[in-house]
């Protein structure tokens, strides 16, 4: 067999498709396209106009725009379109179907084709990725781009039931979410998706973030995050001065969030970095009621022991958390500290959402797409591109202390051992993730990877190994597990980490260490494999038996895709905070004591027969 191919083959170096954002408009004869790009910009735009087909406008749309990319190497990127009647199937469409951001223009308002580009261009940065939309107040906007019927139609009719009577019992109820960034991580990624989808059913459901401090979130990374999880270092201790840095900013969050504080009957705070807002929410609005979320692995057994950076920290934020109703964890009791009361505790699991971009089904032009996009950035970094001869093995996360990418590399290096013994060909190794604005870890680590790319042990293989941190592009990502072979999860401490069952659901076989929320995830010798931190042997003996065991690897993947978790997304993910704030909300709050939300939802929702068949019911919580 082949050893070891190096070069590149002529595919992964097309060049990247032009991107183009579009204008549609209809009219009583015709339907015309305008587009332009960003290189374009101040030309004269290109118009295609074509003989209305009063039955099928839609079609006849996406069919243009689809000929068009395949045919001259483009990218649409975003597409606008009045709110019109006959589109009312191309929202979703535009976005599922050709992997276009829609935007639609509201009723009445009057716009030119040029005037719509302009606009959508403006929110779309140089690499034609969009920034996240924020208000004057900090409210971030997620983007519309699916319609309730496609949830309808991935949702078993019982979760669908439920969430939609919540919704209607919960209007004119105002809910909001605050946490530190609107992009990069889970948090970010699973607000988007949530407060898309509540808007849909009518929630009066909003979003919003702090104000971006350097000073701040490198307290918060290092001092609170890391500390808690156990990945800094023994002498990290957050001291008084960091708390009244801390407390200092707080402050002027509150001021600027006073308004909206105000006027919100449940605040969920997101994780260490607003909780300092608990205290002032409870000032502001008495009546509000409150959700702490802690979406990381506390190490709580330091946590309470007296005297250790771990006690310290966790003190410091208990003062302010003890005042939320509720305390939302990972379903991991060791997660939890002691000072937490039991009847507070609540279980919900981390989330992704099927139809965003690191999820939703793309084709193989679009595939193809992203992996040349991806070379291109590999290119840019002084990387060579990845040859697509050999299959690749991927690991995504952020460049942070706890995600055991020294092991990776271990790993991968016993895997190349092994196989180039036998002269089997070896795959490449793809270590990559987003960074994020209250994310100091990411730039010294990344930098590690590549000094210990540099020693003798990686220098001669080192080009097979890509590292790159990416862009917020979240179709690369969905493309590269998609085309992967296996993925890695090596943390060696992890709350929960989406990008595992994002990988399953895309069939993809997973290898994790046996390390915090992640056996909730995987099915050990079914879906992936668990293995012992640090057991760098172990993993690379996993990985030889998925890449040369063909009907070994086949099942895995079948068992993969059909075994993914279906609570860990978005429509149980709704359902679970709507059955929280109803609760809150009801006068009787029930107690936590270390339940599963969505169990209790279940338990408290009764459906009949007939109702778990069909989405639209009427019934009464119980």
């Amino acid at each position: 067999m082949l050893k070891n191919i190096s070069t590149p083959d002529a595919s992964s170096v097309h060049v990247n498709p032009t991107a183009k954002y579009a204008s549609i408009h209809l009219d009583s004869n015709a339907l015309t396209i305008t587009a332009t790009s960003k290189s374009e910009r101040g030309m004269e735009l290109e118009s295609f106009t074509h003989p209305r087909h009063a039955e099928n406008v839609v079609a006849q749309a996406l069919a243009f725009l689809h000929q068009a990319a395949k045919e001259h190497n483009l990218q649409y990127i975003a597409a606008a379109f009045h709110d019109d009647p006959h589109f009312n199937e191309l929202h979703s469409r535009l976005w599922l179907q050709e992997d276009i951001v829609p935007f639609r223009i509201p009723p009445g308002q009057t716009i030119t084709p040029g005037q719509s580009i302009e606009a959508m261009m403006e929110i779309f940065d140089e690499q034609d990725i969009v920034e996240p939309e924020l208000t004057e107040d900090n409210e971030v906007i997620p983007s519309e781009l699916v319609t309730l019927e496609d949830y309808k139609r991935i949702t078993p009719p019982a979760d669908f039931a439920r969430l939609q009577m919540l919704a209607r019992y919960l209007q004119g109820k105002k809910l909001i979410f605050i946490n530190a960034t609107p992009r990069g991580g889970g948090v970010a990624l699973m607000r988007h998706a949530l407060i898309r989808l509540l808007r849909l059913f009518d929630v009066d459901a909003h979003w919003y973030i702090l104000k971006p401090s350097k000073e701040v979130f490198d307290i918060t990374k290092t001092k609170i995050h890391n500390v808690l999880q156990a990945v800094a270092s023994p002498e990290t201790v957050l001291t008084p001065e960091d708390m009244e840095v801390y407390e200092e900013w707080t402050h002027e969050n509150a001021e600027m969030l006073q308004d909206v504080l105000k006027q919100s009957h449940v605040v969920v705070i997101d994780d260490p970095q607003p909780a300092g807002l608990i205290p002032h929410i409870k000032r502001f609005n008495p009546e509000a009621k409150i959700i702490y979320r802690s979406h990381i692995q506390i190490v709580s057994s330091l946590a309470n022991q007296p005297g250790t950076p771990q006690q310290i920290t966790w003190n410091f934020l208990w003062d302010k958390i003890q005042l939320a109703d509720y305390f939302v964890s990972h379903p991991m009791s060791m997660f939890i500290p002691d000072t937490v009361p039991a009847h507070k505790v609540f279980y919900m699991p981390a989330t992704t959402d099927p139809l965003d971009g690191l999820n939703k089904p793309l084709s193989e032009d679009q595939l193809n797409n992203y992996m040349k996009i991806f070379n291109s950035y590999l290119q840019a970094a002084g990387q060579t591109p990845l040859d697509s001869a050999r299959p690749f093995i991927v690991q995504v996360a952020r460049f942070d202390p706890s995600k055991g990418i020294p092991d990776v590399l271990d790993s991968y290096r016993k895997l190349r051992e092994m196989l180039e013994v036998e002269g089997r060909v070896v795959p490449q190794l793809i270590i990559t993730g987003n960074g994020s604005i209250d994310d100091p870890d990411g730039v010294p680590i990344y930098n590690l990877i590549w000094n210990i790319l540099q020693t003798a042990p990686y220098a001669h293989f080192a080009q097979d190994i890509k590292v790159l941190r990416l862009p917020h592009r979240d179709q690369i990502l969905n493309a590269l597990l998609r085309r992967s072979k296996v993925v890695l999860q090596l943390s060696t401490k992890e709350g929960f980490e989406v990008k595992v069952t994002e990988a399953l659901m895309k069939g993809r076989p997973v290898i994790a260490y046996n390390v915090g929320g992640i056996p909730l995830q995987i099915e050990d010798g079914i879906t992936g494999h668990l293995v012992e931190p640090n057991n760098t042997t172990q993993v690379a003996k996993h990985l030889y038996t998925l890449l040369t065991e063909d009907e070994r690897y086949k099942l895995m993947s079948k068992d993969a895709t059909e075994r993914a978790n279906t609570d860990y997304l978005t429509i149980p993910n709704a359902l679970c905070w709507l059955f929280l704030t109803y609760q809150l909300l009801s006068g009787e709050p029930r107690d936590g004591n270390y339940q599963w939300v969505k169990h209790l939802a279940e338990k408290h929702i009764p459906l009949t027969p007939e109702q778990e068949q069909m989405p639209t019911i009427e019934t009464q919580l119980v």
